[in-house]
């Protein structure tokens, strides 16, 4: 004979059982009893609005401090143009006099970078650097071979290059001539990495080289600028930014003294 397993279940369970309602009072006596028994200490209440308001403030401090890190920030925009650029480069002191002015044109931009932040620049970096692709003929080292500038751009050259590094101010335009290529952009460490590529077919001007490539570092929180220029592939000049070492030099910025009102310069090999 088939048998279901559900009728075997039919008589366990009676069905004419009230199970009345709970007591709140007893079951709280029961839980301090054996909370007491046992040593443990008696939970405290937490306020709700205490929690809230701890928390809300926990969260305007974050957004404070996300804000007080941008307004201490720099930044740096890049735009890519089709027709050449011009601008000043005016130069006073910090009583008003004029120590220089004067028009700037570049009939062959490719692109502009363009920098924004505070007013007060940080101090300059210095480089030392752990590999070249030849000895430089132009740029000063200290007796521990850290430099801001250094260049090998002569005649015998067979790489040329230049390395610098910079301090970024508001109000000024650096320009890459030629048909720009935005060939890699990444993050290494505390540096934004921009590597670009550059052809001076068809310019206006007439250029020491045919193209250059471009490594240029970063860094947003100091305001610091490093450039690895030359004619070489981008694999060796990524070698030579990647086996540099950079730091506070300790010292303010050429000019520190007056204020770029308005700047603008290039930075490609061969010219300036």
């Amino acid at each position: 004979m088939k048998i279901q397993i559900s009728d075997l279940m039919n008589d366990c369970c009676p069905t004419d059982v009230e199970l009345g309602s709970g007591d709140k009072a007893m079951v709280g006596r029961i839980n301090a009893s054996v909370m007491e028994k046992i040593g443990a200490a008696k939970p405290k209440r937490r306020n709700g609005r205490i929690v809230r308001t701890l928390l809300l403030a926990a969260v305007i401090a974050a957004m404070m401090g996300t804000v007080a890190y941008a307004a201490n920030a720099y930044f740096m925009n890049m735009e890519k143009v089709d027709e050449g650029v011009s601008g000043r480069w005016y130069l006073e002191d910090e009583n008003g006099k004029v120590l220089e002015d004067q028009k700037i044109s570049f009939p062959d931009a490719g692109m502009v970078l363009s920098f924004d932040g505070p007013a007060e620049t940080s101090n300059q970096p210095e480089f030392r650097c752990w590999y070249l692709p030849s000895e430089a003929d132009f740029g000063y080292t200290d007796a521990e071979g850290w430099a801001t500038y250094l260049s090998d751009q002569g005649r015998d050259a067979d790489i040329p290059y230049i390395v610098s590094a910079g301090v970024v101010r508001n109000n000024h335009r650096t320009v890459i001539n030629g048909e720009v290529t935005v060939a890699k952009e990444e993050d290494w460490d505390d540096w934004h990495v921009i590597e670009l590529t550059s052809d001076y077919t068809g310019c206006t001007l007439r250029w020491a080289y045919d193209k250059a490539s471009f490594v240029l570092l970063f860094n947003g929180e100091k305001g610091w600028l490093v450039q690895v220029t030359g004619t070489s592939d981008l694999e060796t000049l990524e070698h030579i930014a990647r086996e540099l070492e950079i730091r506070d030099s300790g010292e303010r910025p050429y000019h520190e003294e007056s204020y770029y009102a308005e700047g603008i310069g290039q930075i490609d090999p061969g010219r300036g």
